[in-house]
């Protein structure tokens, strides 16, 4: 079996799709607060995605109370990336990943 792998700084992906691709990319810059931003949370539809998301979600408005939020679920039917449907509406996004 072939893995693709991507690394980030200091973070490796690994995907087992059996496609080798190899790009380069940077992370996000960070915003200094956290403060009056627009989150996106998606939504992976595993177990416990939904009650993590509520509780960062949660946990985050007690500390930055003016963010607004929006939640999406992938669709895995469908070839669009989900965070397309937050490209322009957010200011940065927490996506639900694991089992």
């Amino acid at each position: 079996m072939q893995f693709t792998t991507l690394k980030i700084g200091e973070t490796e992906l690994v995907s087992p799709i059996g496609q080798v691709q190899s790009w380069s990319t940077t992370l996000a810059k960070r915003h200094h607060s956290l403060q009056g931003k627009r989150i996106g949370f998606i939504d992976n539809f595993k177990p416990n995605a939904a009650p993590f998301l509520a509780y960062i979600e949660e946990m985050m408005k007690e500390r930055y109370p003016s963010i607004t939020t929006r939640t999406v679920h992938k669709n895995f039917t469908s070839n669009v990336l989900i965070a397309d449907e937050l490209k322009g509406e957010v200011d940065a996004v927490v996506n639900a990943w694991g089992d």
